[in-house]
């Protein structure tokens, strides 16, 4: 299907493959992963055609389609009223599985957990399609791919995260209370982004908000940090109030759209000292073995936590509370996220959240 010998590519000065060797046989998942400029969408590009290697054998057997590639015959107009994952059915709907060389680049991006599930669903029915995916999703590639290719030289670090000095317990030995929030609403052209939310946060837990509501979500991260900044225990809500205890440091990272302004937000937090962390998507776009870092650094901190992210795996590893904020309200629960999922009573109390 696809063979790969000693394949060599110079870009410049920059030599970004040397004596790669590789193949694919149909109908096989691979994923490929490695670290910024280990040149894995290079490799697709390659495959595709847009890029010729300096030297080296490519034969392919078989019609190659890239995500984008299936797209060009969409009017931008058409494109931009569709969501991430109806753009996603539409270019995929059509495939012969057995004559197709589907490449994906990072085509989770933007999926809710249900077009997530969708594609894992899509590729595991069309057992003769062959696949190339780069993702940092490490959910979506253990669900999908039956073997992994890493690419270039995986040397990462960083990302140190120290931590300001913790609240003492409680004259009783009890866990100090970190936050304490009530009664919030927040709307968004006269409908509630979240309404009813209510919790209390002790030092040392880390909690992450899901759900579909992805803009509440974010916006609720954002109105916790606003709090903390600016002093107005609203956050800018119509309701309800937000109190952060005496001793309490927040660092608050925003969510970033390049893996350069991830990392001056990282450096910021090395570089200062918080005891309580609200960071928003904070591997969107980052590779998966700075991913895998921050997880280990985030893993050992032992302050509180409160993110929002996309990455299963990610929330598996590090919350061990887990809120859906909805529109209509919270459901809360201590556990890890899988436990969390697969919980009836979540499952019926989301369900009935989501119905108003």
């Amino acid at each position: 299907m696809i063979r790969i010998k000693d394949l060599e590519l110079q870009l410049g000065k920059r030599e970004i493959f040397s004596g790669l060797n590789l193949e694919i046989e149909r109908g096989e998942k691979v994923a490929l992963i490695g670290g910024e400029g280990s040149g894995k969408s290079t490799l697709l590009d390659i495959i595709t055609g847009v890029l010729k290697p300096t030297s080296g054998d490519l034969e392919i057997s078989g019609e190659v389609h890239s995500v984008n590639g299936v797209y060009a015959d969409f009017s931008e107009l058409r494109m931009a009223e569709m969501s991430p994952i109806e753009k996603l059915k539409r270019a995929l709907c059509e495939l012969k599985d057995d004559k197709i060389i589907l490449l994906l680049d990072e085509p989770t991006k933007n999926l809710d957990s249900d077009g997530i599930e969708w594609l894992i669903n899509f590729l595991r029915e069309h057992k003769n399609l062959t696949s190339i995916i780069v993702s940092s999703d490490r959910y979506f590639l253990h669900e999908t791919c039956s073997r992994t290719i890493h690419l270039g030289d995986e040397q990462v670090e960083p990302i140190r995260i120290d931590c300001a000095p913790l609240l003492p317990p409680t004259p009783s030995g009890a866990i100090p209370i970190v936050l304490e929030v009530n009664g919030l609403l927040k709307n968004r052209d006269g409908e509630p982004l979240f309404k009813d939310v209510s919790f209390t946060i002790r030092q040392g837990q880390k909690i992450a908000f899901v759900g579909k509501n992805e803009r509440g979500k974010s916006k609720l991260l954002k109105t916790l940090a606003t709090a903390y900044q600016t002093g107005d225990e609203t956050g800018g809500c119509l309701r309800g109030n937000i109190k952060f205890s005496q001793g309490v440091k927040v660092f608050s990272m925003p969510r970033v759209y390049t893996a350069p302004s991830a990392k001056v937000e990282f450096d910021k937090l090395a570089f200062g000292t918080a005891n309580f962390l609200l960071l928003d998507n904070p591997t969107a776009c980052l590779d998966l073995p700075t991913i895998e870092e921050l997880e280990r650094n985030l893993i050992e901190f032992p302050g509180t936590i409160i993110f929002v992210d996309e990455d299963r795996a990610f929330i598996q590893a590090i919350a061990n509370r887990i809120m859906d904020i909805t529109p209509q309200g919270t459901v809360d629960r201590i556990s890890n996220y899988d436990d969390f999922l697969a919980n009836e009573t979540v499952k019926l109390q989301i369900k009935e959240k989501y119905k108003h």
